[in-house]
């Protein structure tokens, strides 16, 4: 190829290799991805209840759902306790908290809410 067309093509193949990917759907995640997810949503709860991120009602209406069904993708291939899932959740969300800024864990907890809530659209 050659001329503008040429031009173009090279042009958009390197945008496409700088590109970074978009998130991944709920559905290709993996056991360990679900558990981030779960951990970063239930630290964004903390986090809302204690004024440490700014309030965003749709979010925190979804984020409950989103938190149980990352939960259930981690937990259910498992077979275990469910009690023994949660406590992993909760003692990982307490060191995210200690170790990680409010904003970084609100905005991973939005694209885990996100993923979900498309998942549960498409049906």
């Amino acid at each position: 190829m050659t001329g503008a067309w040429g031009l173009l093509l090279i042009a958009g193949l390197a945008m496409a290799a700088c590109s970074p990917p978009g998130p991944k759907s709920f559905d290709a995640m993996s056991g360990e991805e679900h558990l981030a997810c779960a951990v970063d949503i239930s630290a964004y709860t903390y986090l809302l209840a204690a004024g440490k991120v700014p309030e965003d009602t749709e979010m925190a209406g979804q984020a409950a759902l989103a938190l149980a069904w990352h939960h259930n993708a981690y937990a259910i291939p498992l077979g275990g306790d469910e009690s023994e899932t949660a406590g992993v959740i909760n003692r990982k969300r307490s060191e995210l908290i200690a170790s990680d800024e409010p904003e970084a864990i609100a905005a991973r907890a939005r694209v885990c809410v996100a993923s979900a809530i498309a998942k549960n659209a498409a049906g």
